[in-house]
């Protein structure tokens, strides 16, 4: 009887569940538009077996970011900014500077977050400007990151709900929860 029902439970969560799909934006014949956009959600990277996983909020106000790094409970324990001038990373009340976020994010983190080209592909399409290949399975090749674009089954279409980077040990994975 506990087998049953432990397999009706199993059942019934599995309906619960969304599937997922992999995610291919829209084709268009213009070159896409950087757009302003807000997100939240979680990120989780893991390099040679060693993982960290936050929170983030993001405000991409072309060609400004503010990406507020938290804690599961919420509390900002790090803040990327990046415009025109280069990037500051504010953490454990230190001020670090680069030229781009990718080299300061090396310097202190220990691994690049691509947030220049993750302006375009959390939207699921690749950056501009550079070469690209896409896969038939609907990754994308791009500046040595090869990139999963994933969405739900019965969710909106419009950008992707997780973005999972892969690059030489190195895997980054965005989890996009509120999108404006």
């Amino acid at each position: 009887m506990r087998l049953l029902a432990c397999a009706a439970l199993a059942v019934l969560l599995s309906a619960c569940a969304t599937r997922e799909v992999p995610f291919r934006a829209p084709a268009s014949a213009s070159t896409p538009v950087d757009a302003p956009f807000t997100a939240s959600g979680r990120l989780s990277a893991s390099l040679d077996g060693k993982g960290h996983v936050a929170n983030f909020d993001w405000r991409h106000q072309p060609p400004c970011d503010e990406v507020a790094i938290n804690s599961p409970l919420g509390n900002t324990v790090a803040k990327v900014l990046r415009d025109g001038d280069g990037v500051t990373l504010l953490a454990d009340g230190k001020r670090w500077q680069a030229d781009d976020v990718e080299s300061l994010t090396q310097q202190v983190m220990g691994w690049p977050l691509p947030l220049s080209n993750l302006a375009w592909w959390i939207r699921g399409l690749p950056a501009p400007g550079l070469p690209s290949h896409a896969a038939e399975d609907g990754s994308l090749e791009q500046q040595g990151w090869r990139i999963r674009f994933v969405r739900d089954a019965d969710g909106d279409a419009g950008h992707p709900k997780r973005v999972e980077m892969q690059r030489e040990g190195l895997t980054v994975k965005v989890v996009v929860q509120s999108w404006q």
